[in-house]
């Protein structure tokens, strides 16, 4: 099994995890668990040194293998009987996405305001593009469905369920009365673990169908009946 999606799934959530620890250590940030109380920013973690550098080193390996992964997703579907010229949309969004990433990375500490505007752009292009190609898969892989992997396509969908409704919660919360900035890194906090485990969602499916790293499905991949 490829085992690109896992390090999708690990190397960017890592990446914000360990900066945080360091940023705690140095008296940078406040110490919390920024997952439920949002005391402090994903952006936070990596905008002083030495985090910084911590950050850019992961993240901007991260945007490579975003846009491998997406790459990858595509020859998967391709294998299993979908239209390449469907499946160009998914290797654009994943080009998107990655650019994205490296934007928000490489801007990140700096306050000029041209850098905010680009540093903004990247949040929001990594955020949208990312939405739409994990939703495109789900509609591109579900007629490639087979018995085992019935339960993991719904898992898909609800992890991207998940993320509007993340927002939603937010917009309740701060409704109620709780703080705005807080709220919001709630969301972006718990934003990377929902991502992350779609991508681990996606490698199981891989490893159900035999998708190797020769860009093959198996025989006893093909073998179960797809799902209507």
């Amino acid at each position: 099994m490829q085992a690109l999606p896992y390090w999708a799934a690990v190397v960017p959530l890592v990446t914000v995890n360990v900066c945080y620890v360091v940023a705690i250590g140095l008296d940078h940030l406040p110490a919390c668990i920024p997952y439920l109380t949002g005391c402090t920013s994903v952006s936070s973690t990596g905008r002083v040194a030495p985090e910084s550098l911590i950050f850019r080193a992961g993240m901007l390996p991260s945007a490579l293998i975003v846009a491998l992964f997406w790459h990858r997703c595509s020859t998967f579907l391709r294998l299993g009987g979908q239209s390449a010229s469907r499946l160009v949309i998914l290797q654009v969004l994943g080009v998107i996405a990655a650019l994205s990433l490296v934007i928000y990375a490489v801007t990140l500490g700096f306050e000029d305001n041209a850098y905010r505007q680009w540093r903004r752009a990247g949040i929001i292009g990594f955020a949208l593009s990312t939405f739409s190609a994990e939703v495109s898969l789900i509609i591109f892989y579900r007629p490639m469905r087979i018995a085992t992997t019935e339960k993991l396509w719904r898992w898909l969908i609800i992890l991207c369920v998940a993320l509007p409704l993340l927002s939603i919660a937010s917009e309740v919360a701060k409704w109620a009365g709780a703080p705005r900035h807080g709220a919001n890194n709630t969301v972006a906090w718990n934003a990377f673990v929902v991502a992350s485990a779609y991508y681990a969602v996606v490698a199981r499916i891989w490893w159900q169908h035999g998708f190797s790293r020769q860009f093959s499905i198996t025989s006893a991949g093909r073998a179960a009946s797809p799902r209507e």
